[in-house]
């Protein structure tokens, strides 16, 4: 069963009545002004037709001051925000329109018959296409009865009003004119609605579309926001440049699992411990946040992925998800690891008091070799990490860095060259590895290096 295609919704707005009304009064002066002009030319002219013309003059102008006054009224109440009110000033105005200007066919004289016919059918369409089809078919029912109920009169004797005509129909006799003029009107008057609804429609279904259009496009924005806001969030959690792979990227870039070449750093705290024992966890926490921030904030500025925090203990690898060279992530590595130590020369004391602690300093152990980097973890939640030889032995140099010191392993020995000043610590055996491994205590960086900060 085909469903009836309904026409496209008509929303008015307060502001379309209030300029209707401003226009309206424009108009009214207008035509009240012509009016009165016309008269004084009637009178100069055509004498015999001015008692016909005071007649129209004295409706006309009662409409008017009609029109006027409920429209006046409806601009003086601006901060009305009904618009029931607007409606039904809007149909008082049409109304007193319709009389007056159907009245001028019949009285005003047959110098203005063409006119008046075009002021009827101005209204007609005006009032279609600007408001809505209830408002339309008011005016068209109200124009259209008025003519017919004239007509009415005019034949049972009941007025004796002489319609307007004009060519071959001069000599007619008044029914047969009046019936004419009837026809003429009501035809024309149903020709001009048809196609003001057929304009309104167009207009209507373009307004529609263009405000659908809109609102889509709104919500687009809307989620594209959304979306940004949420990766702003993931930021706090996730490394920049992970946030940026993820949401520039359709599918997930992370769950492919690789081996990669990295660099990594393990950093903790020396005498954390003695702090939380005895420290309000308010404290601890601030304390904890504080020395977090800085080592984030210089591990971002180095291009550093910061992969987790555990306890009081921050990892970071150079390598993934962007590789910049084996060398290069080595120097930054390095780098990043002499700004952190630099900065907790300063930072250090004042937490340590912050915490009531005698000390509070940074050990730091980095390593080099191919891990695999990727997610891991569960169907339920997983982690960008990097697991495999170079991540145990950076942990396990950690603990053997003296504080304030940066401890590497002789592979990133090896990658670091002549760019920094390093002093042998001989070999260690750590935990989980059967050969011992080469120990480098970070001096500082040589004159090579773009920065030439001593760590003491």
């Amino acid at each position: 069963m085909a469903t009836k295609r309904r026409s496209p919704p008509e929303p008015i707005t307060q502001s379309d009545f209030r300029r209707a009304a401003i226009t309206r009064l424009g108009i009214v002066a207008f035509f009240f002004v012509g009016n009165v002009a016309a008269r004084f030319h009637v009178a100069a002219n055509e004498p015999d037709d001015l008692a016909d013309y005071d007649l129209f003059l004295g409706v006309s102008t009662a409409c008017h001051v009609v029109i006027a006054a409920v429209n006046g009224w409806a601009l003086a109440r601006t901060r009305t925000r009904e618009l029931r009110a607007w409606r039904a000033t809007t149909y008082a105005s049409a109304a007193c329109e319709s009389m007056a200007v159907v009245l001028g066919l019949w009285l005003s004289g047959s110098h203005a018959i063409s006119f008046n016919v075009l002021w009827c059918l101005l209204l007609i369409g005006t009032y279609r296409v600007y408001f809505d089809a209830a408002l339309g078919r008011f005016v068209l029912a109200a124009i259209c009865g008025l003519e017919v109920a004239l007509v009415v009169l005019q034949n049972r004797g009941v007025l004796s009003m002489v319609p307007l005509h004009a060519g071959a129909l001069a000599t007619a006799p008044p029914t047969a004119s009046a019936a004419f003029a009837l026809m003429r009107l009501l035809g024309a008057s149903g020709v001009v609605f048809v196609l003001a609804t057929f304009t309104a429609r167009r207009i209507r279904g373009s307004e529609n579309a263009l405000r659908e259009l809109n609102e889509q496009l709104e919500e687009r924005v809307s989620s594209q926001v959304s979306l940004l806001e949420r990766a702003g969030r993931l930021r706090r959690y996730l490394a920049p440049q992970l946030v940026a792979k993820i949401v520039d990227s359709a599918a997930d870039p992370v769950s492919v699992r690789e081996r990669r070449h990295l660099t990594l750093m393990f950093a903790d705290l020396r005498g954390f411990t003695a702090l939380v024992e005895h420290a309000d966890p308010d404290v601890v926490a601030d304390v904890l946040n504080t020395y977090f921030d800085e080592v984030s904030t210089i591990a971002f500025s180095h291009g550093g992925t910061i992969d987790k925090f555990i306890g009081d203990a921050v990892m970071v690898f150079f390598g993934a998800p962007e590789a910049t060279g084996d060398r290069d992530q080595a120097l930054r590595c390095v780098r990043m690891a002499i700004e952190i130590q630099a900065r907790m020369q300063t930072l250090g004391p004042l937490l340590a008091k912050r915490g009531g602690v005698a000390e509070l300093s940074a050990r730091i152990g980095i390593a080099s070799g191919v891990a695999t980097v990727g997610s891991f973890g569960t169907r339920h939640r997983a982690d960008f990490t990097a697991v495999g030889p170079p991540v145990n032995r950076a942990a396990r140099l950690e603990p053997l860095a003296p504080p304030g010191g940066i401890l590497v392993d002789g592979e990133t020995r090896a990658l670091l060259g002549d760019e920094c000043e390093l002093e042998a610590r001989g070999e260690v055996l750590l935990k989980g590895f059967a050969a011992p491994a080469r120990t480098y205590l970070v001096v500082g960086l040589t004159e090579r290096g773009e920065d030439h900060v001593l760590v003491r």
